[in-house]
């Protein structure tokens, strides 16, 4: 049975254009069941949605060892809803908001995420 969790992504930069660290405070960490385990867990994908102006987000995921994939996604106001299938054995995902330059002050551009299990 599908399982669907949704949420807003915090206010606020996290990481600067060069992709330095900002500050942590504005970050979301998401701790989530380990996906894609047969009949305990089916398949998870990840999506992002905003409006008003396009924004770039760093999301990582953990392993429960280390932080495996760390990348940049760009979500699009004038596109649909931007999704990914989650690795098998993440567990937790840290979001946060990216300066696309020094004279982004977009900090809070409505973003929501949603967190489906199939």
């Amino acid at each position: 049975m599908p399982n669907f969790q949704t949420g807003e992504i915090p206010h606020g930069f996290v990481i600067n254009e060069g992709g330095g660290l900002i500050h942590y405070e504005h970050a979301l960490v998401l701790a989530t069941p380990n996906p894609n385990q047969g009949t305990i867990w089916g398949n998870a994908y990840l999506s992002f949605g905003s409006d008003w102006a396009d924004v770039r987000l760093r999301v990582a995921l953990h392993d429960g060892t280390t932080w495996t994939v760390v990348k940049n996604w760009d979500i699009k106001a004038a596109d649909g809803r931007l999704a990914e299938q989650l690795p098998a054995h993440t567990q937790k995902v840290s979001i946060g908001r990216v300066k696309k330059s020094a004279a982004d002050v977009a900090d809070n551009i409505p973003v929501n995420w949603l967190l489906e299990y199939l």
